[in-house]
């Protein structure tokens, strides 16, 4: 007689699930919010430009470059931050509510079912 904290031999051990290679979670991410990687090419694109105008002793473009960067590093971090707000946006009104509702009619419906 098996008890229930040992585990049936029919089951076999549970799914893992597949790992992601690199390449596959860089195309997940960019197809899910390109802004983002895009603002981040652009900020290494500005500075790395106005790292070069330093260098070649041009402070008027070393410094529009580095004002440019800080600009495009808060746009990149207000699409980021505004993909995660519309993940997480939810539009209903009490949705704990609303959830807890359609429990119980499930729950009644499984019953009247039986």
């Amino acid at each position: 007689m098996r008890t229930a904290c040992e585990p049936s031999r029919e089951e076999g051990p549970p799914k893992m699930p597949r790992n992601e290679s690199l390449e596959e979670k860089i195309w997940r991410k960019f197809s899910q919010q390109p802004l983002v990687p895009i603002g981040c090419m652009a900020t290494a694109y500005f500075l790395a430009s106005g790292i070069k105008s330093f260098r070649d002793r041009d402070p008027v473009k070393s410094q529009r470059m580095m004002k440019a960067r800080v600009m495009a590093q808060f746009a990149t971090l207000m699409c980021f931050i505004g993909y995660l707000g519309v993940e997480k946006l939810d539009f209903r009104i009490a949705p704990m509510y609303q959830d807890a509702k359609k429990a119980q009619a499930q729950q009644g419906q499984d019953r009247s079912a039986e």
